[in-house]
């Protein structure tokens, strides 16, 4: 099967990714999620056309981003819409490739439940701990 990639957006002049070991609290710039101390996450700082913009992502997001990555032919993203690119990238595939791409949807919809999951746990203690605080 032939698939031709082509990515609509512009690529950066300067790109810098590096995934780090949180040393005070972020925000995971895809899913929103708390990046909390001693978290790893990826920061990224950019220059697109002139402009510099810093973005960082939650573990459980690059890991999602990968994985659509390794299992699609074309993965076209950009940072702070990562999540519907993966989306979008998934359904592409399976309308061109229907038998070829089974489970696609399913693996990427349990990879989101697991992440929101988790984010959801981790929620719930925080707000217990500060309220026994109290």
């Amino acid at each position: 099967m032939s698939y031709d990639c082509y990515c609509d957006y512009e690529p950066a002049d300067v790109y810098q990714a590096t995934v780090r070991k949180a040393r005070k609290e972020h925000s995971c710039d895809e899913c929103g999620a708390k990046i909390i101390p001693g978290d790893r996450y990826e920061n990224v700082f950019g220059v697109w056309e002139g402009s510099s913009s810093t973005w960082k992502t939650c573990a459980y997001c690059r890991d999602i981003r990968t994985w659509v990555n390794n299992n699609v032919p074309c993965l076209c993203w950009a940072h702070g819409n990562t999540m519907q690119d993966c989306r979008n990238a998934i359904e592409d595939a399976s309308t061109r490739a229907p038998e070829e791409t089974r489970g696609l949807r399913f693996g990427l919809l349990r990879r989101l439940a697991s992440r929101d999951k988790f984010y959801a746990a981790r929620r719930a203690a925080i707000t217990t701990s500060q309220r026994a605080e109290k």
